[in-house]
């Protein structure tokens, strides 16, 4: 029995031994206790810095270094970022580093976060001593090394071992922190890579901004101007995100995206790329049903508790925090915006629809597009959720670019289908404007004819009896005989304008011939007609078109021009009817005449036959020319 548990003992100790050494060198497989440099070193640091977070909001340097001393700082999984999420309180980051370069080397200690401060504690001896301290909102030309990040120098001689301490305070954004620790020259390799993509997509998305302006003034188009306003938001989280904010020049600029944060950001371009989505989809422009008018507004207040966010964010900075209720109200209730936002987008397409192929096709397209979005991309920056690599040159930016493609389509495909729209609206308009005139020229004949008979009726019948009346009793009295002879003239004369022969049984050659004869015998000017053509075939109604117009121009001479000769032709073509009339008088002014209402029936007379009016007049003369379409 002895011996038997003096073996198990052995065997127990045995395996414990190996048990512990084994995971003395699993444990140095992987973390290290110093970083050893030599050069530019590119491996993440996660296998050498350890991490306490301080959750009394109070501790001190030593209080840390205690902390360390009593191995109250750990690892996180290595080949990866620090990410605590929306962590409250102070970081304290620890790191040991040791050259084994023969030469004294210059080294960057940096940090890529939005933390507001970052304190650089050194260990001198037994004793901790500040030895940097950073701030983001500090201006570019005002840092003691001007890049985006917040980065410290590190001197170290030969062989030279260092140990730093450092307090990270980040309480609006998430921790989420990338540390680098190389050669200035490694770093700002990689620094000018970096701006060339970036900036490449930066200026690309102000061009398009810029065009969409111009597109939005000359198209009119609204959805131009709101698509203008995405890439300004794109562009100023990528600023954020990318920490260039402190590379801004402009104060201004400076200081209001130094007082922006990006998830209010990020849910207003979503709710405007929910526009745009919705845009392509309805390019035809038809009105919604009562499911779409219902997820457009809550699309809408959704994208206002963005715009409310944004503004309280940007005038109460300083008194939100992780920790205070107002504030994780505002995160998370932005974080629920997002997906809400994302999820009535995905509905777009299937409310849209009725056809399942349609749905399904348009579904994966809004998808893809959802896939890589603003909120995506600011989700994976903070370490909120990573669904995909970020990576320069990023996805989205060349999701961006696509999409203004795709909306320029759209916009084109719509602006096609509202001419279209247009083109019918007029044509309908000037078939109904042809209709009206018709019926109005219908209406002035039917007038005519019934005022010619009302005075051939009436008075002309009492005329005829007056006459006849001062013929008998009053023979001797000339003046008045004179009198009542011009009136009966005139007003036969005026009969014969209102009153027309029939056009099926009379040429219109002939029907003009009589009418100039009749302005023969009124007064002293010479009226000349000349007809050439054939009008064997011509409808009725163009003939009484062809007689108003003649008569109208010969009246006009006769009252106003003050001529000796008038001249009055018509020329008869298959297609083309031409009237001209000239005359040798004083002329007019064309301009204040034109809306008289001679020039006027002239014109609407034209318009009919999808003719026109030409007037030329000067002291010696007036030529008018008036050209009829026959269809």
């Amino acid at each position: 029995m002895r011996l038997s548990f003096f073996l198990q003992s052995v065997l127990f100790f045995l395996c414990f031994t190996i048990g512990v050494s084994n995971g003395n060198a699993q444990e140095s497989k992987g973390y290290q206790d110093t970083l050893k440099v030599k050069g530019a070193n590119s491996n993440y640091l996660s296998s050498v810095v350890t991490y306490w977070v301080d959750t009394t909001n109070k501790a001190t340097v030593y209080k840390a270094a205690e902390k360390l001393s009593d191995g109250g700082f750990k690892h996180w999984e290595l080949n990866s970022t620090l990410n605590l999420g929306a962590n409250p309180h102070p970081l304290w980051l620890h790191l040991r580093v040791k050259s084994i370069y023969e030469y004294p080397s210059k080294f960057w200690f940096s940090f890529y976060t939005h933390a507001d401060t970052i304190t650089f504690f050194e260990k001198n001896n037994a004793s901790w001593k500040e030895y940097d301290r950073l701030m983001y909102a500090t201006p570019f030309e005002e840092r003691e090394i001007q890049v985006r990040f917040s980065t410290t120098k590190v001197a170290l001689d030969s062989n030279e071992y260092k140990e730093f301490l450092v307090k990270v305070e980040n309480y609006r954004h998430t921790q989420n922190a990338i540390i680098d620790f190389t050669t200035p020259e490694d770093n700002l390799l990689w620094e000018r890579d970096f701006y060339l993509s970036v900036g490449f997509f930066i200026g690309c998305f102000i061009l398009i901004a810029t065009v969409s302006i111009f597109v939005g003034i000359s198209m009119r188009e609204k959805i131009q101007f709101i698509y203008a306003l995405y890439l300004l938001i794109i562009i100023a989280m990528s600023f954020m995100e990318e920490l260039m904010v402190p590379v801004i020049s402009i104060s201004w600029l400076f200081k209001l995206l130094i007082r922006s944060h990006s998830l209010p950001l990020a849910i207003i371009a979503l709710g405007l790329n929910f526009r745009f989505i919705y845009y392509i989809i309805n390019s035809k422009g038809d009105k919604p049903n009562m499911g779409l008018k219902v997820i457009r507004f809550a699309n809408k207040f959704l994208t206002g508790f963005g715009v409310f966010f944004y503004l309280v964010y940007l005038l109460f900075m300083e008194h939100l925090r992780f920790g205070d209720w107002k504030y994780d109200l505002l995160w998370y209730g932005g974080i629920g915006s997002v997906v809400l936002i994302m999820l009535l987008t995905l509905c777009i397409p299937l409310l849209f629809y009725m056809e399942i192929a349609k749905k399904v096709i348009v579904f994966g397209v809004v998808l893809v597009a959802l896939y890589f979005n603003p909120a995506g991309y600011f989700l994976n920056y903070s370490g909120v959720l990573n669904y995909y690599e970020i990576t320069y040159p990023n996805y989205l930016y060349w999701i961006v670019c696509f999409q203004f493609i795709i909306i320029g389509v759209a916009l084109s495909w719509r602006y096609r289908g509202i001419e279209k729209r247009h083109m019918k609206l007029l044509e309908e308009k000037a078939e109904q404007d042809e209709k009206m005139l018709r019926r109005e020229i219908q209406i002035q004949e039917q007038e005519r004819k019934q005022i010619a008979n009302d005075l051939h009726d009436d008075l002309g019948a009492t005329i005829s009896a007056m006459k006849l009346i001062i013929s008998n009793s009053y023979a001797k009295d000339i003046t008045l005989l004179y009198m009542v002879s011009r009136a009966n003239r005139d007003l036969r004369h005026f009969f014969n304008k209102l009153s027309l022969p029939d056009p099926k049984d009379n040429s219109i050659f002939g029907m003009v011939r009589e009418k100039v004869r009749e302005f023969n015998a009124v007064g002293d000017m010479e009226f000349v007609f000349l007809g050439i053509g054939n009008e064997t075939e011509m409808p009725g109604e163009l003939k009484i078109t062809i007689f108003r117009i003649c008569t109208e121009l010969l009246s006009n001479a006769l009252k106003h021009s003050e001529a000796s000769e008038v001249t009055l032709q018509i020329f008869l073509e298959p297609e083309l009817i031409q009237i001209i009339l000239e005359d040798n008088g004083v002329g007019f002014d064309i301009e204040s005449q034109k809306y008289g209402n001679g020039l006027r029936s002239l014109q609407e007379r034209a318009d009919y036959w999808k003719g026109e009016v030409h007037i030329s007049s000067s002291d010696s003369g007036t030529t008018t020319i008036v050209t009829l379409r026959v269809v």
